[in-house]
């Protein structure tokens, strides 16, 4: 009998091992930036070409990753595929594939439930419901029992944007993801703790925030997160002619309105009403230790004719994008763009067909390294390697340094630009004469620090928050030269292009770039429980913890994430980093159950 209880005993603590292995909704959520659909291929009704789509290739994915999404959403259809509810095994290996193709390259994957005829986003009925959920729980247990040994890359959604407006709706849309929850969780192994995805009614946000007062219950903690998506405003979004209730919109954003097609700019929809959409989900979920991921957004690009204004339309199509993805990551929501019509990719060859929009991702998310060129001398905004406090920027001729590599950070409808070589932001100084130069300072949080990039025609202008005053090329053509400032001139002096020329490569750093905390930026830090300085640093820096017999370990990575340096016992005054290069290096200090990251930058002296 003894032997029994022991064995027994044993059966269930290897049963909680099982069941606790992934990580929480909030860990994965952490790791996740800017997602991208394969839409129109795995949703198609009975073939990947339906919809003009081909079937997901290696060469795709790597493009995908490479462009600086490292998630992906993958729709799938089943219903079609099935015969006498058995779905078809051809049919699992297909996706199979393509779930193989992203996690084996380090991507998150999900997969879903999409639109598959309409059997359970059309039917959030009540007489619907019992013939609804059997079909859920079979194909769910279907799906989760051939994808159960996979890790926390994959994830699993219930539906995609089924049906419900109001509270009875809601109900019975809550019986489907419960039904869609026990039946994974059913399946065992790593679907026991697997983070799974329930969509809000219609997944539209207002919606979601008044009637999904209630989540389904679920046997682990902390595993599951809530969809919905945006296609607002639909004249700008969605239609692509105009349409009896509306006109379409070609220009969206303040500074992007057109003074020669004014009927055609966004009327509502703008910037206060998408941020107060995303504070919604932020409040409702985020807040409250659940994600939200965007499954879907997007809007179409349009062939004009004058009098509209081609240009202008492409940029404010451009901002829209930035900004959806800026305004969702500040807000803690994970963005998944709906690759409209297939247009961002060839599928066939994998080229990229609309770099602007996946620049403009890039941008939104701080994952981007860009180029400020002067329309007027060609001239590159240079941070000149000077990592001093209050110095000056400079111009120089296009030389491919670090130096003249900006990241941005957004903030709202402002940007900052960090120094690559440096981590010092360009800083109006509170500069208000013609002529003063743009300053570089360690990051401050001040509006000094913030830039309204605006249009001019096929060129862009960049003004500071705190003074109004532009950053202005002087039509200086001498190498070194200051890079100055100006009250509105017009002239091309204060026109620029900005060109996207790299990634971001920590996880580590976008998640404090998110934030807008100075933990994850350059300067000395000072911060609960720990201090690191100086920073930037010529040899080695110091970093003093307050409750050191609490800290795990100190990893320290470069920017491509490679660890550089590991302290498993750390003290509670350290003399770190001696043996690094000139570079920038993220340290992650892990402390009971968080993290706190930081940047640090090391220099020449």
């Amino acid at each position: 009998m003894k032997k029994k209880i022991v064995y027994l005993m044993i059966g269930v603590l290897v049963s909680m091992g099982i069941r606790a292995q992934l990580p929480t909704a909030q860990t994965i959520a952490s790791k996740l930036k800017v997602g991208w659909n394969l839409g129109n291929t795995l949703e198609a009704q009975c073939s990947v070409t339906a919809w003009g789509g081909v079937a997901l290739t290696q060469q795709m994915i790597d493009q995908v990753k490479a462009s600086g999404f490292n998630t992906v959403r993958l729709p799938c259809a089943w219903d079609c595929h099935a015969t006498n509810g058995v779905i078809d095994a051809g049919w699992m290996g297909t996706v199979k594939q393509a779930v193989d193709l992203c996690v084996n390259n380090g991507l998150y994957v999900i997969i879903n439930i999409h639109w598959d005829d309409g059997w359970l986003e059309n039917n959030v009925t009540t007489a619907a419901q019992a013939s609804v959920n059997a079909k859920q729980k079979n194909y769910w247990t279907q799906i989760a029992n051939y994808f159960k040994n996979y890790d926390e890359h994959l994830l699993f959604a219930s539906a995609n944007e089924p049906n419900a407006s109001d509270a009875t709706g809601m109900s019975v849309l809550l019986s489907y993801h419960q039904t869609f929850v026990n039946a994974v969780r059913a399946t065992g192994g790593n679907n026991a703790s697997r983070t799974l995805i329930v969509q809000g009614p219609n997944t539209n946000m207002g919606l979601t925030n008044t009637l999904m007062n209630t989540l389904p219950s679920d046997p682990i903690g902390g595993r599951m997160m809530v969809e919905v998506h945006y296609y607002d405003p639909p004249q700008f979004c969605i239609l692509t002619q105009d349409a009896s209730w509306g006109k379409m919109f070609y220009y969206w954003g303040t500074g992007y309105h057109s003074t020669t097609d004014a009927t055609r700019n966004a009327t509502y929809g703008e910037e206060s009403y998408l941020d107060s959409n995303f504070n919604l989900m932020k409040t409702k979920f985020v807040d409250k230790g659940i994600p939200v991921i965007i499954g879907e957004f997007g809007a179409p690009s349009r062939t004009l004719s004058p009098p509209s204004d081609q240009t202008l339309a492409d940029a404010s199509r451009r901002y829209w994008y930035r900004y959806v993805v800026s305004s969702a990551r500040s807000k803690g929501i994970i963005p998944y763009v709906w690759d409209i019509n297939m247009a961002m990719y060839n599928r066939g060859t994998a080229a990229v067909l609309d770099q602007g929009i996946i620049d403009a991702m890039n941008q939104g998310a701080g994952n981007a390294y860009v180029t400020v060129t002067n329309r007027a001398s060609a001239q590159l905004a240079d941070g000149m390697y000077r990592a001093t406090n209050g110095s000056a920027c400079g111009q120089w001729s296009n030389s491919g340094s670090d130096a003249q590599k900006w990241q941005v950070v957004p903030a709202g409808r402002y940007v900052s630009l960090v120094n690559k070589a440096t981590g010092l932001y360009l800083d109006g100084l509170s500069n208000t004469t013609n002529g003063s130069a743009c300053g570089q300072w360690g990051y401050s949080g001040s509006d000094a620090q913030l830039w309204l990039i605006q249009p001019a025609g096929g060129y862009f202008t960049l003004s500071n928050k705190a003074t109004g005053m532009y950053i202005d090329g002087i039509y200086n053509y001498t190498n070194g030269a200051n890079l100055g400032q100006w009250s509105y001139s017009g002239s091309t002096a204060q026109q620029w292009t900005i060109g996207t020329v790299g990634h971001v490569q920590s996880a580590a750093v976008q998640r404090g770039i998110v934030g807008n905390t100075a933990a994850a930026l350059s300067g000395d830090l000072t911060a609960s429980g720990l201090r690191a300085y100086p920073n930037p640093f010529t040899s080695a820096f110091y970093l003093t913890l307050d409750d050191a017999a609490q800290v795990k370990e100190i990893v320290i990575v470069d920017l491509s994430g490679r660890t550089v340096q590991r302290i498993t016992r750390p003290s509670k005054s350290m003399l770190i980093g001696a043996g690094l290069g000139v570079g920038e290096y993220i340290v992650n200090v892990y402390r009971g159950s968080g993290v706190k990251t930081f940047k640090v930058i090391k220099i020449n002296k």
